[in-house]
């Protein structure tokens, strides 16, 4: 993708194709619609079983390793790092656009800070097409079929002590040392209690997604401030059908594992998470799943196979008979 604006070293993402047995070389595969994956904070795309579930349903599954993230990591980068997320839409765009070349349409599914990208992406290209009807913008809004957000990062989960320092403080003090560390990280335990090596379920590349997160920095934590201040301004909408999975509860319990770790989300808070959906889409279907954890898909068994059902039934209302809109 050329060079980084974040001036390390040149940026690339990664778009992988979920092709059981070459059954892309079938010209049939490319009438399917599209699912884009994009993953969370420290995170890439691992779930096949959730490709290969929506594949038996019909759809042309799809993963995106964003800049600095999972696959597309180069030396002398700084691991997930971006000071404004909005950078982000620059892979989003090339990767909708690339999967759309093929398919009719696209619908993207954002994790965590994922979501928040996909949500504020697709606002802003619905900005442009309306600004610019006959644009590439408009064209590829066009075939925007549809959100579904996986415990999106839509709130500041912090306490107030914490918050006042995160929006007060550290947009100077991020200027003056950017270079400062962020003191603390999102809960080890969320970590241990998903990869098989620990007391988890998933054998997922450890590399490219550690069981503690990698350290992160004032002007990421920022940018991230600033873009959900702008999600949270009304002023942005997606225009498009949105699906919000949650769980029903949150457990911020740090020490050692217990039933809470299995059963709650232990990064975010699920009740902003339906709060503010509705500032991006007055009409988002929200679906809080019983003792989902925060990636609701690597809930456990009975949990994750009620979120995939539950996606599946609204895709079948929203995605699979939708056509080329107007961008207005």
């Amino acid at each position: 993708m050329g060079k980084d604006p974040d001036k390390q070293s040149p940026v690339r993402c990664t778009l992988v194709q979920y092709n059981p047995e070459g059954e892309s070389d079938d010209g049939n595969f490319y009438s399917r619609p599209a699912l884009l994956l994009v993953h969370g904070m420290t995170d890439y795309f691992f779930q096949a079983h959730v490709a290969q579930y929506f594949h038996s349903k019909g759809y042309a599954v799809y993963g995106l390793d964003m800049r600095k993230c999972g696959r597309s990591w180069r030396e002398g980068q700084t691991w997930h790092h971006v000071t404004d997320q909005s950078l982000y839409d620059t892979d989003l765009t090339i990767a909708s656009t690339l999967i759309t070349n093929s398919h009719p349409t696209v619908t993207l599914f954002g994790h965590s800070t994922g979501g928040l990208d996909v949500t504020m992406w697709s606002a802003r290209l619905r900005r442009a097409s309306i600004d610019m009807p006959e644009s590439s913008a408009a064209q590829l809004y066009s075939k925007l079929a549809g959100i579904v957000l996986n415990s999106p990062w839509f709130g500041l989960q912090f306490d107030a002590a914490t918050k006042l320092v995160v929006t007060s403080i550290f947009p100077t003090l991020g200027k003056l040392s950017p270079s400062l560390r962020l003191p603390g990280g999102i809960n080890p335990l969320y970590g241990k209690s998903l990869h098989s090596s620990q007391q988890g379920e998933w054998n997922y590349n450890l590399e490219l997604k550690p069981l503690a997160p990698r350290p992160k920095f004032l002007p990421w934590i920022n940018g991230v401030v600033r873009e959900i201040r702008e999600l949270q301004s009304g002023k942005y909408s997606t225009g498009v059908p949105t699906l919000l999975l949650c769980s029903d509860t949150h457990s911020f319990k740090k020490g050692r594992l217990t039933e809470d770790t299995y059963t709650s989300d232990v990064i975010l808070k699920p009740s902003q998470m339906r709060e503010y959906a509705q500032k991006a889409n007055k009409n988002v279907e929200v679906a809080v799943i019983k003792d989902a954890v925060h990636d609701v898909f690597l809930s456990r068994p009975h949990v994750r196979a009620e979120a995939l059902e539950t996606t599946a039934e609204w895709l079948e209302r929203h995605v699979k008979n939708h056509s080329v809109k107007d961008a207005h």
